[in-house]
């Protein structure tokens, strides 16, 4: 249910994003089997079948526009998620770093270290293990108390750490796979935010169109009385 409800948060997001870039889209209607000329300027005709919707050279500029800007919002968006992870990443490198030299401070100091501390340390760096159980042995000889140290590792810290990476990568895989088919979605809500209006004066001869995109047509000089 709760998995559900925000899916639910993310699609309205995603639907008010789009909304903040859109606009509504004027298009004059060209009855079939009209000629106009095309960006050559050579006769053409749109459709024998079926009325065409042709966008105002504004609009077709406008509707440009917006896909351009969303299409950078979305770019935008999968930067920023890819820099959340990051940081998150370079943040635990510090603290495991710190850690670390924690652990080797200790050693030299001759105190006792859970092996999987050692074994960090080893794999960080083995020159800088084998020196810190060199003075580990040596602080030893004038000791009568060993001090046994508790792992400089929390088990919860690390699992919840874990979790967070993965919310992170998944969130950050979203933002970058989501480009394609939210700029489609955007296409398509584009279409229906098109708006006839009347086209009595107009010199449809004289019109000259420019595909847009692969489903409709868009001014490419607007001859409107």
């Amino acid at each position: 249910m709760l998995s559900f409800f925000k899916e639910a948060v993310d699609m309205d997001s995603v639907t008010n994003t789009m909304l903040r870039f859109m606009h509504s889209y004027e298009a004059y209607r060209v009855p079939k089997g009209t000629k106009v000329k095309n960006s050559r300027g050579e006769e053409t005709v749109l459709s024998e079948d079926e009325d065409v919707l042709v966008l105002t050279e504004k609009a077709t500029n406008q509707m440009r526009k917006d896909k351009d800007e969303y299409a950078k919002q979305l770019e935008i968006n999968a930067n920023m998620a890819q820099e959340k992870t990051n940081l998150e990443a370079n943040k635990k490198d510090a603290q495991d770093k710190a850690k670390i030299m924690a652990v080797f401070r200790s050693m030299a100091n001759g105190d006792m270290v859970p092996a999987s501390d050692e074994r960090k340390l080893m794999e960080f760096d083995d020159k800088m293990y084998q020196a810190a159980k060199a003075l580990q042995f040596l602080s030893r000889q004038n000791k009568e108390r060993i001090k046994k140290k508790a792992s400089e590792w929390d088990e919860d810290e690390e699992l919840a750490h874990e979790e967070k990476m993965r919310e992170l990568e998944k969130n950050q895989r979203e933002a970058r796979d989501t480009i394609g088919p939210n700029l489609n979605e955007f296409s398509d809500k584009q279409r229906r935010n098109i708006v006839e209006i009347p086209s009595d004066n107009i010199d449809f001869a004289n019109m000259r169109t420019v595909q847009f995109e692969s489903s409709f047509e868009g001014i490419l000089m607007d001859f409107s009385i």
